[in-house]
């Protein structure tokens, strides 16, 4: 199948489900299964203000949102950077651009042919975002899971209005 025949609608959904990528313990990248099912029941117990997140009789504890949602926000981070240097220096549409970034960064080895056409920059780009996408987050993972060794003082919690 041609990917770049598809329509914009459907190039953008698949946009979606490969930034989600895989379930864990695959070889796909993306922020996982998981991690955005974990993102989803946070919003849905935020917006029913319930003071907790619960799936299947099982409390989510809260290091595990502040996990899923650092997650989320480095590989934004992460795809919105190669995708704004592959746009400085690619004369490329938008969308292909896109396509290719989160498809590098999935792992998932779709393109809609403008990677053979792209200058060496990048290639190199999408290259290294590749390797990224895959060993990135599970670096960022065993990181954040080492538990933090408290020293014997307590702050305060801060009371801060969001949204």
């Amino acid at each position: 199948m041609n990917i770049a025949s598809l329509s914009h609608v459907t190039l953008t959904i698949m946009v979606i489900l490969m930034f989600i990528g895989a379930s864990p313990g695959s070889t796909g990248g993306g922020i996982k299964t998981s991690t955005f099912s974990i993102l989803l029941l946070s919003l849905r117990s935020t917006l029913k203000s319930e003071s907790s997140v619960e799936v299947f009789r099982r409390n989510i504890p809260n290091a595990i949102i502040i996990k899923a949602l650092s997650f989320l926000v480095s590989a934004l981070i992460l795809v919105s950077a190669v995708f704004l240097l592959l746009i400085m220096i690619e004369d490329k549409p938008y969308l292909d651009l896109l396509f290719e970034t989160v498809s590098a960064f999935g792992t998932v080895g779709l393109s809609t042919g403008v990677t053979p056409q792209l200058t060496a920059g990048g290639k190199i780009l999408i290259t290294v975002l590749m390797y990224l996408g895959r060993i990135g987050p599970i670096t960022l993972g065993l990181a954040l899971s080492r538990t933090l060794r408290r020293g014997r003082i307590e702050y305060p919690e801060a009371k801060i209005m969001i949204g």
